[in-house]
């Protein structure tokens, strides 16, 4: 097989390898916060997950770093294969979960996971997107990741409605051992990558480009505004009372569909106008808030569509601006360091979220406020690189 078709096939099995442990995960979480509130867990339970987030996105600057001391093939799929390794037995675990702790434990236990093979991962898919567009190649392997993330919700929500949460917790093992089989599968056809070979490693935290960093405060500082999807489905059934738990489920396919929808034109619009497409996202924050907060039960669904855009940036458009800012070498850590500022924000979100639910017009002149400094920096940001 060419090389070319060989890097071909592996940017489509990572694109499969993610559908698949999306089904696993955005199942999970589409009734994490509801599941929660089941158990009687308290408001700051479903915030806790939000500290998974966290500390998530903390394990992605320990994978980046182990990566780019290391500049080893093996190390950046190695963290790969655990990573998905956690999160296919992870979250079926939560069947079996004793108390709500254990519960939340599970959660961060996946979230960990995640951090682990993101930024990795995302070294890997960079790699294997150059020919196609990294914006594209983003947003492609985000449809695929966005299918899964349409499919989990849905499945969960129908075995819900039919057998109970811990039937549906069940099931998602067998997607998670389908990502395993796939992860492995391109380890063996791409086992070296290019980048790990082709500069010595840069380590220091200084060398970062001024874009690079206001470019990360400002995503970080959208993020503070942007609601987690745990704290919403507990707002929903909790303190408004207007859904169930399937209902609320099924809000939340709507939205990875949404996600999936939108992705590939998102990565093609991201590869003509760069940085300028970012500008589109802080408007639909203080929207979802609106519709989450005041929107009749008969309109909620629609809150779907500004969640699931916004999603899809973070997964798409967001990523590829880390490879456009930052040079192949540098990128391992640059994700890491990016992913650790990011969601050590969005877990202190949740928490200002969780103190505000009972005054809807608070959540959303907060999210206004922390989507207007947001977008103000994106502008900044696109000026300079146009400049530069």
């Amino acid at each position: 097989m060419s090389t070319k078709r060989r890097v071909l096939l592996v940017f489509l099995l990572l694109g499969f390898v993610s559908l698949f442990a999306d089904v696993v995960y955005e199942g999970a979480r589409s009734i994490s916060g509801a599941y929660l509130a089941e158990l009687n867990a308290p408001a700051v339970a479903a915030a806790t997950i939000g500290v998974g987030e966290f500390l998530g996105l903390v394990f992605r600057l320990f994978s980046g770093y182990l990566a780019a001391v290391f500049q080893s093939s093996t190390v950046i799929w190695g963290s790969t294969f655990l990573g998905y390794m956690l999160t296919a037995f992870s979250i079926p675990m939560i069947a079996y979960a004793p108390s709500w702790q254990s519960v939340v434990a599970l959660y961060i236990l996946d979230r960990l996971g995640k951090g682990l093979r993101a930024p990795t991962r995302d070294v890997i898919l960079a790699e294997v997107s150059e020919s196609i567009g990294v914006g594209k190649g983003f947003g492609i392997h985000e449809l695929l990741d966005q299918l899964g993330a349409f499919a989990g919700p849905l499945l969960v929500s129908v075995l819900l409605t039919f057998y109970g949460y811990r039937a549906a917790y069940s099931a998602l093992l067998a997607p998670g051992i389908i990502s395993l089989i796939l992860i492995t599968t391109a380890w063996y056809i791409y086992p070296s990558l290019k980048s790990t070979s082709s500069r010595k490693p840069q380590l220091a935290i200084r060398g970062y480009s001024n874009s690079f960093w206001i470019y990360t405060i400002a995503t970080s500082i959208l993020a503070l505004g942007f609601m987690h999807w745990s704290i919403a489905s507990y707002y929903l059934k909790e303190v408004r009372g207007v859904l169930s738990s399937a209902e609320i489920g099924l809000i939340y396919a709507v939205a990875m569909l949404v996600d999936a929808i939108v992705a590939i034109p998102l990565g093609a619009l991201f590869d003509n106008i760069k940085l300028k497409t970012l500008l589109l996202i802080p408007v639909l924050i203080p929207l979802y808030i609106v519709l989450i907060a005041y929107a009749p039960r008969e309109l909620l669904y629609l809150s779907a569509i500004p969640w699931g855009i916004v999603m899809c940036s973070e997964e798409s458009i967001m990523r590829a601006t880390i490879a456009l800012l930052v040079e192949p070498s540098r990128r391992p850590l640059a994700y890491g360091l990016y992913g650790l500022v990011f969601g050590a924000v969005w877990a202190l979100g949740g928490y200002v979220y969780t103190a505000l639910l009972a005054e809807p017009l608070y959540m959303l002149l907060y999210a206004l406020i922390t989507s207007i400094i947001a977008f103000y920096l994106y502008v900044v940001l696109a000026k300079q690189t146009k400049n530069s």
